[in-house]
């Protein structure tokens, strides 16, 4: 083999090597439709909007969708006996927070309020002032293809989101009922996590191919 003819295949072997090499990046984005303080159970329609991953940008690996979600709940317990025994016990407000979408994205947000102890004569009814608040968060990673496939591309990708409130009573004694009002908001990002060739990759790949060009031509 001649020098040339052995440059030219080692050249080719290197840059075969180098061209698969590749590094990791991340973009986030927050939701350009956050809900804030909307009364439960949430009507259909609601959901988050995001931006979807550009592809010119590079290969898309893993979608990390973070919620913070809040909510503020007044219960209402009254004994319904005017004339019975007294009651007495506690209640509190359970609340799911769910983001959906076709491709297979299912996250979720759980609160639960604090218990709120209450003594009641027979007759009397009692709010809760202030109402009881709770916040959490969640933070999901989804690598399926088809959740990859429906956050690629141009525009913003919808994401359902919904919310199932239940209230919850432990009462000894008396006829008791608890009532509930329930606000709920929330917010969230999605990270897109991608890897693009090394730079340094596409470099050497553009010398090699002039190099070759040019010894072509000689």
């Amino acid at each position: 083999m001649s020098n040339l003819n052995m440059k030219k295949f080692v050249l080719c072997m290197l840059l075969c090597v180098l061209s698969g090499i590749s590094f990791a990046n991340t973009l986030s984005y927050s939701t350009t439709t956050p809900i804030s303080s909307l009364l439960t159970d949430w009507p259909g329609g609601t959901s988050l909007s995001f931006q979807k991953f550009d592809p010119a940008l590079g290969t898309l690996n893993s979608v990390t969708i973070d919620l913070n979600g809040s909510m503020e709940t007044t219960l209402i317990i009254k004994n319904q006996n005017p004339s019975g025994t007294a009651s007495f016990g506690s209640a509190k407000t359970e609340l799911d927070m769910t983001v959906l979408s076709p491709g297979g994205v299912n996250a979720l947000v759980d609160l639960t309020s604090s218990w709120f102890g209450y003594s009641l004569n027979p007759g009397e009814s009692i709010t809760t002032n202030p109402p009881l608040s709770m916040s959490g968060t969640v933070s999901e990673t989804y690598t399926l293809a088809a959740i990859l496939a429906e956050f690629t591309g141009l525009g913003n990708i919808e994401l359902d989101a919904g919310t199932f409130t239940i209230a919850v009573l432990a009462n000894t004694g008396g006829n008791t009922s608890v009532d509930q009002m329930t606000y709920a908001s929330l917010d969230g990002t999605v990270t897109y996590n991608y890897t693009v060739p090394e730079p340094a990759t596409i470099s050497l790949l553009s010398i090699g191919g002039l190099t070759l060009l040019r010894k072509r031509r000689k």
